[in-house]
């Protein structure tokens, strides 16, 4: 290898370095808002106080809408938990999307904590794109659930959010698994030669 190809190499790696580096603080600054800002809205649901919630301010699940003053203590909770738990999970599947990205960073591109952290965010996004779709009739049947025979409802709903989970998911899960593949072709080259 020239020098000149050598000087080439390095520019891309350490480019590759600094756009990880800064995509990684990126990603871990998102999470950590995304987290704060979850947790104060589920204590606003469970418990309102008007920090971010006024008592008239509206439920929407599926395509229900309540005020969420209308809604009895036990129902918030259970609408609280679908939060806690579509919040959990799409934080795991950016979690492992701040990993790859500090891996990425240490020039780890084939390394197996790598491979694993590419088909985990497709694993996590493909788990909560299946959760935000039956949740929405689990959540309408708790929203309504004080009401009336007549008023309760049962609400499905599929939208872009979902299916784009579902396609972004999959592609993560296929793109990791192909990269582990290649790798082990590659360390198999490297055992031949």
């Amino acid at each position: 290898m020239s020098d000149l190809e050598w000087a080439e190499r390095e520019k891309r790696l350490t480019r590759i370095r600094r756009l990880s580096a800064f995509m990684k603080w990126t990603v871990t600054v998102i999470l950590a808002c995304m987290v704060l800002f979850g947790g104060l809205v589920l204590v606003e649901i469970i418990m309102p106080f008007d920090l971010l919630i006024s008592p008239e301010e509206t439920i929407d699940v599926a395509d229900i809408e309540r005020p969420i003053d209308e809604i009895p203590h036990i129902q918030r909770i259970g609408v609280a938990v679908l939060f806690c738990i579509a919040l959990s999970l799409l934080a795991l599947s950016i979690w492992n999307i701040r990993q790859v990205f500090k891996r990425f960073q240490m020039m780890e591109f084939f390394s197996p904590k790598t491979l694993a952290n590419v088909i985990s965010i497709g694993v996590w996004l493909i788990v909560f794109a299946a959760f935000d779709l039956i949740s929405d009739p689990i959540g309408s049947v708790i929203v309504t659930y004080d009401l009336p025979p007549g008023e309760r409802s049962v609400e499905v709903t599929l939208d872009g959010a979902e299916i784009f989970c579902f396609i972004f998911g999959a592609l993560m899960l296929l793109f990791g698994w192909i990269l582990r593949e290649a790798a082990l072709i590659a360390d198999e080259n490297r055992q031949f030669v």
